[in-house]
């Protein structure tokens, strides 16, 4: 509910309110967090989870004064991108932790779709990034590098979690796309619709898949 009135106020640019309810969006995913993970075995997962959306609140944070100057939005970036190597480093600690090497070859298919949608759209759209062209590639990497982990995760022990998991990390692809593409090649009608949209529920999915994954799997102490 609350994101819907960040996207609100977002979109009929009230300002006050758009400032004051957009961070708390993620502190409130992050307090969910950690209530329904506080008795997790798996502690490295936890923390590197805990951290990715601490630093998305950051990221949430810095953004919203990207319009009035630039180092706004490189610092922005860098929250971002730090979010997305903690979920990354998560994500592969699970595929460790589960061992799942009878991964089905559409997992490898779509995994490598993943991977030529991140070359392509920096390809395609390279000469438009300007003086943010190495940034913005390493954040494609980063950002291809979390939809290739989520995409190689555990299918077969938990699919629903599996695949909400799944769900955030394409959504965030999307998002990510959405506002590159908006700040950097053209503009977008309706773009704070678009691209929080596309945000809140990318990170809801991952989040509430991470959970389901604990309570399926039995890791968190009763």
């Amino acid at each position: 509910m609350l994101s819907l009135v960040v996207i609100a106020a977002g979109h009929f640019q009230l300002t006050w309110t758009y400032y004051f309810t957009k961070p708390m969006v993620m502190l409130m995913m992050l307090f969910f967090f950690k209530m329904e993970s506080g008795g997790t075995k798996n502690v490295l997962f936890k923390n590197l989870m805990i951290s990715g959306i601490l630093f998305s609140a950051i990221g949430d944070f810095l953004l919203m004064f990207a319009a009035q100057n630039e180092n706004y939005f490189i610092m922005g970036l860098i929250a971002f991108l730090i979010t997305h190597i903690c979920y990354t480093t998560a994500f592969i600690s699970q595929i460790f932790n589960s061992r799942p090497w009878n991964q089905h070859w559409g997992q490898l298919a779509f995994s490598t779709l993943i991977v030529v949608y991140g070359a392509e759209y920096f390809i395609l759209n390279h000469t438009s990034f300007g003086a943010f062209m190495i940034p913005v590639m390493i954040y494609c990497a980063a950002i291809t590098a979390m939809g290739v982990a989520a995409v190689m995760r555990d299918l077969q022990n938990n699919k629903k979690g599996y695949f909400r998991v799944l769900l955030g990390a394409l959504l965030f692809i999307v998002s990510d796309s959405l506002l590159a593409t908006n700040k950097f090649v053209f503009a977008i009608d309706y773009e704070v619709i678009l691209i929080l949209g596309t945000y809140f529920a990318a990170q809801f999915f991952i989040i509430t898949g991470c959970v389901i994954d604990f309570q399926k799997n039995k890791n968190i102490l009763k």
